[in-house]
């Protein structure tokens, strides 16, 4: 019995040191995650001496196959915003334009359409990881009161250019349209 005894001891001891060891080797990887993740998180973003990003900022013109009345108004009409005050901008790819059609989309407009789980027509500005829907706006003001569909459509482009994505979020709650934000994760 005292041999039983014994034994039970020294596997209780054994056990009891390796939960120790388990222990510690939980705090040592949760220390090493802490001190070296923090300098990883932001190892992707590139930030330019301003503190801005220096992102592109898309807008994506979702569209189906044929075209509605509409649809081509709100086309021209965003091109001539486009055209008329960011051409500089466009050269320089700090603003990109891209179409796509959706009946027919070539390889990389369906990794676009998967990226933004995109299935219905819609314009979208998409600075890093903010996605601004300009959809409602633009089909109401397009074709009927271009001057201010021209109004919404630069302040939206200007603040993207010129601010980073939360400032982005901020300024799209204080023009108190909150429906503009769009998260790719909800869709």
């Amino acid at each position: 019995m005292s041999r039983l005894l014994h034994l039970y001891r020294h596997f209780h001891f054994f056990l009891l040191k390796l939960k120790l060891n388990r222990t510690y080797i939980l705090i040592f990887i949760l220390i090493t995650g802490m001190v070296i993740l923090p300098g990883n998180i932001f190892a992707d973003r590139k930030v330019s001496r301003n503190g801005l990003n220096n992102q592109p900022v898309y807008i994506y013109y979702f569209y189906f196959t044929p075209r509605c009345h509409e649809c081509l108004i709100l086309e021209q009409a965003l091109l001539k915003v486009i055209n008329g005050d960011y051409s500089r901008e466009l050269k320089s790819k700090r603003l990109i334009l891209k179409t796509i059609n959706l009946s027919d989309p070539d390889p990389e407009s369906k990794r676009i359409i998967q990226e933004l789980r995109v299935r219905r027509q819609l314009l979208l500005l998409v600075y890093g990881d903010v996605i601004v829907n300009l959809t409602r706006d633009g089909f109401r003001f397009s074709e009927t009161q271009y001057e201010h569909f021209h109004e919404i459509m630069k302040s939206a482009i200007d603040q993207a250019l010129s601010q980073s994505g939360a400032a982005m979020q901020s300024y799209m709650l204080q023009q108190k349209k909150p429906w503009m934000m769009w998260s790719a994760e909800v869709h």
